[in-house]
């Protein structure tokens, strides 16, 4: 924590947290506020919302915030009307990105989700960065092209040709896995 003087006292204010914001700028200061926005993320990304005023059918991630740091399982609730399909879909996209999730024997609408043991997995959303390095080669080699004459203008011209292919193909490969990760499938199973 830092201390600021201002002029009718001592004030504190909070550093950044240790781990960053999540989705509404949720302060994730341990490790477990971090883990149990990962899991937030996993089900986002497998078509579901976080329950709040605008969406009453919706999951709930339990047991951050919290002052220990233990390995007490998350508690994944669902607050809606369509059970059991939804809680069991939720259990098919954590199992899928690698949880171990079980349901609570005393009541069938909560999921109980181990931490995971390591960093949660790093997320999607970002296309690889060999198919970002392959196209900014490419668009260097066409200006090349453009620019050049006689053999460099012909080596430039193939080079770009390649690396643009390359990197359309990176990046067609990134896609295809990321709708088959939202449908919910195996690779290679998205329609």
């Amino acid at each position: 924590m830092n201390t600021d003087q201002w002029a009718n006292g001592t004030v504190t204010v909070m550093d950044d947290p240790e781990f960053g914001y999540g989705k509404g700028q949720r302060p994730l200061w341990s490790p477990r506020d971090r883990d149990a926005e990962a899991i937030r993320r996993t089900l986002r990304r497998g078509g579901f919302v976080d329950f709040d005023e605008r969406h009453l059918d919706g999951f709930a991630v339990e047991g951050a915030n919290t002052s220990q740091d233990g390995t007490e399982p998350f508690v994944v609730s669902y607050c809606g009307t369509r059970f059991p399909e939804t809680v069991q879909r939720y259990q098919q996209v954590l199992e899928q990105a690698g949880y171990q999730v079980s349901v609570n024997p005393q009541d069938a609408q909560i999921l109980l989700v181990q931490r995971p043991p390591m960093e949660p997995p790093p997320s999607p959303d970002r296309p690889p960065m060999t198919a970002i390095v392959c196209a900014v080669l490419a668009a260097v080699a066409l200006v090349a092209s453009w620019v050049g004459t006689g053999p460099v203008r012909t080596t430039a011209g193939i080079s770009s040709a390649i690396l643009g292919v390359l990197a359309a193909f990176l990046a067609a490969s990134w896609y295809r896995r990321r709708l088959d990760e939202q449908a919910g499938g195996r690779p290679g199973t998205a329609t």
